[in-house]
């Protein structure tokens, strides 16, 4: 064979091995559809949840945990996202998200929002009964969410404030584990105030109990000996009401 027949079929040759190649590559391409990117997914999911949250949640953290490793979903043109049982803006919530055109599929992917706190809490071990100073206190960022019922703050509130029992360190305060100071002690001077119907009136009584803000004792008038039952103000005052 010449020279200019082998050149002139590794040039054929070149060319049809193209149009293989070619014809290969758009086999594939055909075989494996589009596939929708785990990250709009979780983008949508995110928009949605943040969208119903309420202001006090605006810079909450959300965490969208899916699609699982290994799943694919066709691409979608029109993806939207919506609550799966009730809408949960604190801790954990499911969100469905269905895809409505051109092919219809739908998954569901577990969200939690993070909203950090501040709180109260201990700063050592303390004892049942324990006055609250401010070396007790030191202030943390803790997940709403995971914070118990009631939890106490400011810590300059709390001064004053006594345990109600132990708690150990770094425990977040509530306000069911305080109480006030006693205000009044049995046997000691109190100053008694009457009012109402615009009177007010203020005279010299003896504690028959001790109390604290916002509790019931019994002041005897030591003048005329009468007992009288009134509330202990922040003052450390003996309120009785005029009738």
């Amino acid at each position: 064979m010449s020279r200019f027949c082998r050149v002139l079929s590794l040039r054929r040759g070149s060319r049809l091995a193209a149009v293989v190649l070619s014809a290969v590559y758009a086999a594939a391409s055909w075989a494996v559809p589009a596939t929708e990117s785990p990250q709009t997914i979780r983008a949508v999911v995110e928009a949605f949840v943040r969208a119903g949250l309420p202001p006090a949640l605006a810079q909450a953290r959300i965490d969208v945990q899916g699609p699982a490793p290994g799943l694919r979903f066709p691409r979608c043109d029109d993806l939207r996202a919506q609550a799966f049982g009730s809408p949960n803006p604190y801790g954990a919530q499911t969100v469905e998200v269905r895809c409505h055109a051109p092919k219809a599929w739908s998954l569901y992917l577990p969200v939690r929002v993070d909203q950090q706190q501040e709180v109260v809490v201990a700063a050592r071990a303390l004892p049942a009964g324990h006055v609250l100073t401010a070396s007790d206190l030191t202030t943390l960022r803790r997940d709403a969410a995971q914070l118990p019922p009631g939890a106490a703050g400011p810590a300059q509130a709390l001064v004053g404030q006594v345990l109600r029992y132990g708690v150990a360190a770094g425990q977040t305060l509530t306000q069911a584990m305080l109480t006030g100071p006693v205000l009044v002690h049995y046997g000691q001077p109190v100053s008694l105030v009457a009012q109402g119907m615009g009177v007010r009136l203020v005279a010299l009584g003896q504690a028959m109990g001790d109390g604290r803000e916002g509790q019931s004792v019994l002041v005897r008038n030591p003048q005329s000996g009468r007992v009288v039952s009134g509330v202990v103000d922040a003052q450390g005052q003996v309120v009785v009401p005029l009738n």
